[in-house]
């Protein structure tokens, strides 16, 4: 029997893009969430995460590790911080079907970025759960 474990990137960015559109707040509206982030010659927006994640090894035949970095842009220090809060608490609720468990291991912690953004990092583990072929 073999196990295939889902793309954790893309399940967070998929997670983290419906639930910011569910909250309807304005700290959650107009956020681009993905894997990398915005290049120079697109529009910059004033709000995003970027989702990074590397699988660590087996927890068993069925689970495993990942370690997943979580970098949240901003114009501004207070949106910066409090979207911060926000995708730590998002991303601690995020368990379901394929994500069984979340650990946030640091952040969000203030980096220092040399351009018109402020940063948070946020450094989480989380067990997925593999499906049979």
């Amino acid at each position: 029997m073999a196990v295939i474990f889902p793309d954790v990137e893309v399940t967070l960015v998929t997670y983290l893009n419906s639930a910011l559109a569910s909250l309807g707040s304005a700290l959650a509206t107009d956020v681009r969430v993905a894997t990398k982030k915005a290049q120079p010659d697109e529009v910059q927006p004033a709000k995003q995460i970027v989702v990074n994640a590397a699988y660590n090894g087996e927890v068993n035949y069925v689970t495993k590790l990942a370690s997943v970095t979580l970098e949240v842009y901003a114009t501004d220090y207070g949106t910066a911080s409090n979207l911060g809060l926000l995708v730590e608490s998002l991303i601690r609720g995020s368990t379901g079907d394929q994500i069984k468990r979340v650990t946030v291991r640091l952040g969000p912690v203030r980096e220092v970025e040399e351009s018109d953004y402020e940063k948070r990092s946020i450094d989480a583990e989380i067990v997925v759960k593999g499906t049979d072929l």
